[in-house]
């Protein structure tokens, strides 16, 4: 007995449209999000009513509460501290060095990373400050 095959319907998914729209939202978000480089700390930054704005200076010091250092963002310890940033203060004895302390950094912390930029040479260390 020979049946006659039902007439069989393939049906074809085409795909080039949702791939069309995966790249127009890969495109979107590209472009709407933050391109902005994080600090290699974060830092809460003490207020001053008195603080001026200066120009960016070339050397910046990081120091967060917990103790972690950062020259220039990148992360440093204390001890290693007057190596990496005699180099930069002999390129350009009259440097300003900008030290961003947290603000809830311990006051004897803090001392000890400038007495280490002092002994480095740095004599223009301005600390960071927010205006309230």
């Amino acid at each position: 007995m020979d049946f006659e095959g039902r007439a069989r319907i393939h049906s074809h998914l085409d795909i080039a449209p949702l791939i069309d729209i995966v790249f127009l939202l890969l495109v979107f978000f590209m472009l709407t999000s933050t391109f902005l480089v994080p600090e290699a700390i974060e830092l809460e930054l003490p207020e001053s009513k008195s603080a001026s704005p200066t120009e960016v200076t070339p050397i910046i010091v990081s120091l967060n509460q917990t103790g972690q250092l950062a020259l220039n963002g990148e992360s440093i310890k204390l001890e290693q501290l007057k190596l990496a940033i005699a180099p930069l203060i002999k390129q350009d004895v009259d440097s300003a060095i900008t030290l961003k302390s947290d603000a809830h950094t311990e006051v004897q912390l803090l001392l000890k990373v400038m007495d280490e930029i002092r002994a480095a040479g740095g004599t223009n260390v301005g600390l960071a400050t927010t205006q309230k």
